[in-house]
């Protein structure tokens, strides 16, 4: 069906390839035939087995593209779509000018059409040639090869000493130290990428590959050509612009964005993702014996970082769940939430918290010195949204897009502004549950579920609003980088998320008891648990089956849909049956489980003296998280794009203010909320002051104490430097010296030396006035 499709359509011409070049294929869950894997095409270098070296001709087709047809009769109004396409201004813009514009700047493409030839699929690959010429280009990094490194390193220091052949210590000339750390002197470097034929040993080889360019590295600089301006080796197409104009679209029925762009995606790789799914989504497995490394290959390090940071959170919270599940069967024990064991608990998670989040950071730059993630912000390329003059750099002289802070600033004072009326609705919404307690005080059962549901309801439909809003305020602040505009936006998200998600826990725990009604549940203390746990189960149920129901549900709506009104069932192209599975947007995906992880880790840490058993249920929580997580980007999600990233940016300073807010929090409730220290109004305020000072102290004295970058970490990422400069771009050893020979007419022994009895009568004054000093 497919070659009769290609035959018959004006598009076979832009079909018809090499024999060597290949295109990408789907996933099969449960088949483990040789056939499927040999038809895989290249595996990123997580498949154990070692593969022949396949031939530097292949073309990897690893991007696809589709569009709608404007030939076929459902789409005879389409009359073209230019958004995205930079500065030029194209008349019945379709995918015939996009796939021009590839071609023109070296790409090569594969094009046929939808099985209800509805549709254009598009596949995108480039010849080894032109991967190395962008990566140079950009400066792209990728790993060095350990034994060529050495090998090349011994070169350089015996050409040093063969400048300055006494230039040696204990006999020994110039080399690299040994240090004691838990690297190789030539482990993990990673360098920018230099096409001299010269260089090519020096760089790791992917596994079956004679280059360094897997999949994962492909892809991203596949995008660059795509979405990067002339003067970067790109074609200057917004692919962000193209399916956001889909959302717009007037064509309400058929909408589609730039050039008629309906979608674009990475192909899966078969044997990877399968490999990936065996060892990510099992049974039980250890939080930290998660296949880290692996996914991170295969989705990237933004991704990457997400999903090690979740592994490492649910590991953390193994121990603490222990200590609070003590603790909650203690408030049993006593017949009391005010439990003795409660206030220990209390300064014991805020310390975990502290400990959690060093260790965090130590983990993370040593995940991004592995990666090559290590100085990925200072390299970081511009957003294709970021708009800007065309201009000579005032730095390097190199072009760059220019754009004034003072405007930037401008709309983001807009955007403060928006936020506060905001927050003043998540207020407003606090009052408005008040109110319908107080109205259902004749009804004790009402008045303690419906108010309790409606918050967990007005909370979840806030922050839903206000996501779109805060997207809309940080694009139009026009942020130069991904990683500017990612902080930006999660500053704003997190701002009114904070407010909306505790503000009604803080008014139970610190204000309801002093109005006129009162707490309900005994006491403030046992309402707040109460209200915690309907907040906790209706965050985890909703959450969770949102993840596996919703793509599931829709995945099979959309296959459906792709194969309606073609008769007899008939197959699908490989590209056709990854169109049917959901999308994840790194960037998006990953502020939304960062989002959730924040919300729960504020349960866990802010509340802990009213939910001792938060912490377990979090625990719980995560590790099917992480499970669901598995399930979905190897079975029920298109693969994401891989997207660099250095660290988990904003989140980390968010996670560390949420644990100081915890000291405050938790010494209020204990001081004030509760009656474990029931002594006179005066005195309980010195105890809160002086229980925030003592337990702040320690905290900080923690985080003082542990380096954020380990040693070995730090010694690495200095190698790679003096690599980069001597070994990949060759500079010259500085053989700058001082001759002393110059100045042996003046050389003279200790018993030559003489003196002066006074010096020149010119030196003498009377005083500093008027030698040195005149006015």
């Amino acid at each position: 069906f497919l070659f009769r499709g290609l035959v018959a359509s004006p598009l076979a011409a832009m079909a018809t390839k090499p024999k060597n070049e290949r295109k990408g294929s789907f996933f099969f869950p449960r088949s483990k035939s040789k056939s499927n894997a040999a038809a895989a095409g290249e595996t990123a270098p997580l498949v154990p087995k070692a593969k022949p070296i396949e031939s530097t001709e292949t073309i990897h087709y690893d991007l696809c593209f589709v569009f709608i047809n404007p030939e076929h009769e459902d789409h005879k109004n389409f009359k073209g779509c230019d958004t995205g396409a930079g500065d030029e201004t194209i008349n019945g813009c379709d995918y015939k000018h996009f796939i021009s514009k590839l071609l023109h700047v070296g790409l090569k493409v594969h094009t046929y059409l939808s099985i209800q030839g509805d549709e254009v699929y598009v596949q995108v690959g480039a010849p080894l040639e032109r991967f190395k010429a962008q990566a140079a280009l950009l400066d792209y990094k990728v790993k060095m090869d350990p034994k060529e490194l050495e090998k090349a390193t011994a070169l350089h220091f015996e050409k040093v000493l063969k400048d300055d052949p006494s230039d040696t210590i204990d006999g020994k000339g110039p080399h690299l130290a040994a240090f004691d750390g838990r690297f190789g002197t030539y482990d993990y470097i990673f360098c920018k990428y230099e096409d001299e034929d010269e260089k090519q040993p020096l760089y790791a080889k992917g596994d079956g590959l004679s280059h360094p360019f897997h999949s994962t590295h492909r892809i991203k600089l596949l995008v660059t050509m795509i979405q990067g301006e002339t003067f970067r080796g790109g074609a200057d197409i917004n692919i962000g612009a193209c399916m956001a104009a889909k959302e717009e679209c007037e064509d309400t029925e058929n909408p589609s964005g730039g050039f008629g762009m309906l979608e674009q995606f990475p192909l899966h790789d078969p044997a990877v993702v399968n490999d990936l799914y065996k060892k990510w989504v099992v049974k039980w497995q250890w939080p930290w014996d998660q296949p880290v490394e692996q996914l991170r290959m295969y989705l990237g390090e933004k991704a990457g970082l997400y999903f090690g940071f979740l592994v490492h959170y649910t590991a953390w919270l193994m121990g603490i769940a222990v200590f609070g599940l003590i603790v909650q069967i203690d408030t049993y024990l006593e017949y009391s939430i005010q439990a003795s064991t409660v206030p220990y608990f209390a300064v014991f998670v805020c310390v975990w918290a502290v400990l959690m989040l060093e260790d965090w950071k130590n983990k993370e730059a040593t995940y991004a010195l592995k990666w090559g993630m290590s100085d990925f912000e200072s390299t970081e390329q511009d957003r294709p949204e970021f708009n800007g003059n065309l201009q000579w750099s005032p730095v390097d002289g190199e072009k760059m897009t220019f754009f004034p802070d003072s405007e930037r600033q401008k709309a983001m004072n807009k955007s403060y502004s928006i936020i506060f009326c905001m927050l003043l609705l998540v207020l407003a919404s606090i009052g408005g549950v008040f109110a319908i307690k107080i109205a259902l005080d004749q009804n004790a059962t009402l008045e303690s579920i419906v108010p309790s549901i409606t918050q967990a309801v007005v909370i979840q439909v806030l922050n839903a609003i206000y996501r779109t809003m805060a997207v809309g305020m940080t694009d139009s602040e026009n942020h130069q980088t991904d990683t500017q505009y990612e902080d930006n936006l999660v500053a704003k998200l997190y701002m009114f998320t904070f407010v909306n998600s505790y503000s009604a826990l803080y008014f139970i725990a610190f204000i309801e008891g002093w109005t006129s009604l009162g707490c309900e549940k005994g006491s403030c203390l046992n309402y707040l648990a109460y209200s915690m746990m309907v907040l906790f189960i209706t965050n985890l149920v909703v959450g969770n089956a949102t993840e596996i129901l919703v793509p599931l549900l829709a995945q099979r709506a959309k296959a459906a849909k792709e194969s309606e009104g073609t008769g007899e069932k008939q197959k699908m192209s490989v590209a056709e049956l990854q169109y049917t599975l959901e999308t994840y947007d790194p960037t998006e995906s990953t502020i939304e489980d960062f989002t959730t992880i924040s919300i729960e880790l504020g349960y866990v840490v802010l509340f802990a003296v009213a939910f001792p058993v938060a912490p377990f249920m979090a625990a719980v929580s995560e590790y099917v998280q992480i499970r669901t997580d598995g399930w979905k980007l190897c079975r029920a999600y298109k693969r994401c794009e891989p997207i660099g990233a250095q660290d988990i940016g904003i989140w980390a300073s968010i996670f560390q203010l949420t644990t100081y807010a915890s000291v405050i929090s938790n010494a209020g409730i204990v001081m004030f909320t509760g009656t474990w220290f029931p002594y006179k109004l005066s005195t309980r305020i010195w105890m809160f002051i002086l229980f925030q000072y003592v337990l702040v102290a320690l905290m900080t004295g923690l985080d003082a104490s542990i380096p954020d970058t380990p040693e070995d970490v730090e010694m690495q990422v200095e190698r790679t430097a003096f690599f980069e400069k001597f070994i990949v771009e060759g500079a010259e050893p500085d053989g700058d010296k001082v001759d002393f020979d110059e100045y042996a007419h003046q050389h003279k022994k200790p018993h030559e030396v003489t003196y002066e009895n006074r010096t020149h009568e010119s030196q003498y004054h009377d005083s500093l006035d008027g030698s040195v000093f005149s006015d």
